[in-house]
């Protein structure tokens, strides 16, 4: 004997029958096209709050009245991973959140997962899906390892967000930061600028987990190749974004190639770089361009040591990746983080 089908979910299945897009009902819910599928064909295995944000996604695409709410649920519940290198641009954008958090009224958990270490930072993702988190916002590492968590995230029908740095392939609800082609691209343009002969250059990363590294560096050379391919770029230097270790690692190239004209700081790790270049002792000027502008970067500038910093607004970021996890949206195209640039003759305007 067939069990009669609740009215609640008949009213569903006919405004299913209406054949409302899949995509656009998880755009407006917020979720994958898996999850709104689960929920469509009754599946099994979404939270019950997801499964009201998808047929509400549906009733409002097909014109059909929502129903009442009974009362309003306890405040939405977001947790912010951030890697714990103890980066100061890192330190502020966690501020930056955290402050948003008490204006919205929302319960922000904040968590520093140890610097590249993919399996720390996916069960740390995995966490969010055991107590029931209402969104994500993290700074990723683009890795199995989480790529897999990113899944199974969104299974849990839990929209994340990615901040300052993006994954390849995983399934998320946006990515807030810079474009690092670009930002990479500037940092050339402005390093040819500063370089009027040719030499080498250094680049010094954090590591190749971080795809917005990856990216500065692409960018940063495929311009000189184009512009200015009398500059060579040296092999990348990986500094795991520590003072000790971008010191000692720069100052061993810096020593072992005379002709060094200019060094290129991708990521943190950039008060080792600027130290290496004082070490030496150098009576030639090198050219350097760091990122973000902060404690370390600003009496680097003042000296002389940094030239340019290409900097991202910290408050910017963390508005719109929480605005796209209160609203459940992602961003526009045409959305982003403006890339600026300080110098030290325009650094008390920051």
């Amino acid at each position: 004997m067939t069990s009669a089908v609740p009215a609640d979910r008949q009213e569903l299945l006919a405004a299913v029958a209406r054949k409302p897009r899949v995509a656009d009902v998880a755009a407006r819910a917020g979720v994958s096209t898996a999850t709104v599928d689960r929920v469509i064909n009754g599946r099994g295995g979404v939270r019950q709050r997801t499964v009201t944000r998808v047929e509400e996604a549906i009733r409002s695409i097909v014109g059909i009245d929502q129903p009442a709410r009974i009362a309003d649920g306890p405040l939405p519940r977001f947790d912010v991973i951030l890697a714990g290198d103890g980066a100061q641009s890192v330190k502020a954008l966690a501020e930056a959140l955290g402050d948003l958090g008490a204006v919205h009224g929302l319960r922000l958990e904040v968590d520093f997962v140890e610097l590249m270490n993919p399996a720390a930072l996916a069960a740390r993702l995995r966490r969010c899906i055991a107590h029931d988190s209402d969104g994500v916002i993290v700074q990723v590492l683009d890795h199995a390892l989480v790529r897999d968590a990113f899944d199974a995230l969104a299974q849990a029908g839990i929209p994340v967000v990615t901040v300052l740095t993006d994954i390849a392939g995983a399934d998320r609800l946006a990515y807030v930061g810079l474009d690092n082609r670009a930002a990479g691209r500037t940092a050339g343009f402005l390093m040819g600028g500063l370089c009027p002969g040719p030499g080498k250059l250094a680049v010094v990363w954090a590591g190749q987990l971080y795809r917005s590294h990856e990216e500065r560096d692409a960018g940063f050379r495929s311009y000189l190749r184009n512009e200015r391919p009398e500059l060579e770029c040296l092999e990348v230097i990986t500094g795991v974004d520590k003072h000790k270790v971008t010191r000692a690692r720069l100052g061993e190239i810096i020593a072992g190639h005379t002709d060094i004209v200019g060094i290129y700081c991708v990521g943190a790790g950039v008060a080792g770089a600027a130290d290496a270049v004082r070490d030496a002792g150098l009576e030639r000027p090198i050219a350097m361009i760091a990122h973000n502008f902060n404690a370390d970067t600003r009496p680097y500038l003042l000296s002389g040591t940094i030239h340019a910093v290409i900097h991202q607004n910290m408050t910017r970021i963390a508005t719109l990746a929480l605005d796209c996890l209160r609203t459940r949206q992602a961003l526009p195209g045409h959305v982003g983080i403006p890339i600026e640039i300080v110098t030290r003759e325009n650094m008390m305007y920051r």
